[in-house]
């Protein structure tokens, strides 16, 4: 096979492969298409060969894609970024790709030689969508209970300590409040751990409806929820938590034909200027809730 025969069979090789795959010149242009066959995953790019990106990309995008160009081209290494890209704002090529916005990895590398004279890299284009999709999926099935369906422990913490940053740089009130239910455990031992897990379920659809819609409720672990609510006195917080006392004592919480009477007792704090880690903060509430258990139970108690 002669050299030229070989030079071809390599470009319809590259051509054929799934993924796309660009050489970019350091001032955007690109210089030569090739792949990028797969339509359920990509549209048609064989249209931007000649064009440079500040021509079919906008402005922002274009400078972000660039500066990873350069960065490429001054590390002399490979590298690899992910991006988002709404597919109908790339202009002048087909929109026979999946379209919407998709998420995308880059593989660029310098190019060791200059092409038509000018210094590029390569870049290779995945489609990274679906995997990013499952980790968001993941993500949020790490941050949920199970039962409930509503955020764990984890995710708890994890906002609570942004939202305690905000009270720190802003002043932002932040209340947080522990409830638990008031003898659950005969409940279980009666009806069973099914007709208890009832109760945990229609409990947090309670919740929700009593407080605000900003507030974050988490399960804290067994029968006892934990809420967080910014922006909010902490004499409104209380009226709230004490609505959400009278809702839950007032409502029929059902397990087939039984209705159980459920009350709770909740413990309620706010930050103050010497809080300085979230800890602290749900230490004092879980003292207010043992100090309602305390006094007798379906109670609102503020320390």
């Amino acid at each position: 096979m002669d050299r030229q025969a070989m030079l071809d069979l390599y470009e319809n090789l590259l051509k054929s492969i799934a993924d796309p795959f660009f050489i970019i010149s350091d001032d955007g242009t690109y210089l030569d298409v090739f792949g990028g066959t797969e339509r359920s995953l990509y549209d048609d790019a064989a249209a931007l060969k000649g064009r440079n990106i500040f021509d079919f990309m906008e402005k922002d995008f274009a400078e972000f894609f660039m500066n990873q160009v350069h960065r490429t081209l001054q590390g002399n290494t490979l590298n690899s970024f992910e991006y988002q890209l709404a597919t109908e704002t790339v202009d002048g090529i087909p929109k026979n790709g999946p379209g919407g916005t998709q998420w995308f990895e880059a593989r660029m590398f310098p190019l060791g030689n200059l092409f038509d004279g000018q210094r590029a890299v390569t870049a290779l284009i995945l489609n990274i969508t679906e995997r990013k999709h499952l980790q968001q999926k993941l993500r949020e099935l790490s941050y949920q209970d199970s039962l409930t369906k509503v955020p764990n422990r984890r995710y708890f913490f994890d906002h609570l300590g942004e939202q305690l940053d905000m009270y720190t740089q802003d002043k932002i009130p932040l209340v947080v409040m522990i409830l638990d239910i008031d003898h659950f455990k005969p409940i279980n031992d009666t009806y069973g751990h099914y007709a208890g897990d009832q109760v945990l379920r229609q409990l947090v659809v309670v919740i929700q409806e009593a407080v605000p819609k900003h507030a974050i409720v988490a399960r804290f672990g067994g029968d006892e929820f934990i809420l967080s609510i910014t922006g909010t006195p902490l004499s409104y917080a209380m009226e709230i938590a004490e609505q959400l006392r009278l809702s839950i004592h007032r409502h029929s919480f059902s397990f087939g034909e039984t209705t159980l009477p459920v009350t709770v007792s909740i413990g309620v704090s706010d930050v103050t200027i010497f809080d300085t880690d979230t800890a602290t903060i749900v230490s004092r509430a879980d003292k207010a809730l043992y100090l309602a258990k305390e006094q007798g139970r379906d109670r609102v108690v503020y320390v």
